[in-house]
């Protein structure tokens, strides 16, 4: 079993089925079992493959997040619907999990791909992981920005030296490549809405949950066209 984990739930949008086809044969080939969780307007596909189709944010939702000050007001409101609709479909899918039953389940989002050192640091680090007593473990993470000098030394250290970490993250993000265990799926189903459910748990329970984070990533994103952002995201590759 790949780092204790059996099943990937992965947010799916249905206009980028190229890429959560691909995502889907690098889970199974390291034994994971994908569940796509399927999202959009619902003009793609046949309804029923749908296991969300995204609605207007309600009037009474306070939601927080989204949106630059050179945005227009029409462009602050589309960006926090699409961030409205994220948070929504994270819900249902952890809500999911917990229905099947699991321990823990990896989250991934679309655009996210397992770099090719994977196999080699999930070997090494397979044992403490088990052994590790954590809600969270980030296999993708989001600390700083990505190319700050935290990122950029922790990527020299394991190219010169091929050093392997675990650490404890205070104040992490990301959603692309997580492993949840049940006490954290069942919080993220309770959570309200009003800032994405990355920012609610580093912000308002960081100090109550057990989160770790593998260094370096070895899980990714392609920094293909962002949804909630309305944007292309350039990502370094892995």
């Amino acid at each position: 079993m790949m780092l204790g984990v059996e099943h990937a739930y992965c947010l799916c949008l249905d206009k980028r089925e190229e890429h959560w086809e691909d995502l889907k044969e690098q889970c199974e080939s390291k034994g994971i079992k994908f569940h796509p969780f399927i999202v959009g307007d619902g003009d793609i596909f046949d309804k029923g493959q749908y296991d969300r189709i995204n609605t207007e944010t309600p009037e009474w939702v306070a939601w927080r997040y989204g949106g630059h000050k050179t945005d227009s007001a029409e462009r602050v409101a589309e960006k926090i619907n699409h961030h409205y609709n994220a948070f929504r479909s994270h819900q249902k899918m952890a809500k999911l999990a917990l229905q099947q039953g699991h321990e823990k389940v990896l989250f991934l989002e679309d655009d996210a791909y397992f770099t090719e050192r994977f196999d080699e640091i999930a070997d090494k680090i397979q044992d403490k992981v088990e052994e590790s007593d954590y809600d969270m473990l980030y296999l993708g993470w989001w600390i700083g920005d990505e190319g700050d000098e935290f990122n950029e030394t922790i990527e020299r250290i394991w190219q010169e030296e091929k050093s392997i970490a675990i650490g404890k993250a205070m104040r992490i993000g990301g959603l692309h490549g997580v492993i949840i265990n049940k006490k954290i799926l069942d919080l993220i189903t309770r959570l309200d809405p009003i800032n994405p459910i990355d920012s609610q748990l580093s912000r308002f329970f960081h100090d109550k949950i057990k989160s770790h984070f593998v260094a370096p990533k070895i899980i990714h994103d392609k920094g293909i066209f962002s949804e909630c952002e309305q944007s292309t995201v350039t990502r370094t590759k892995l």
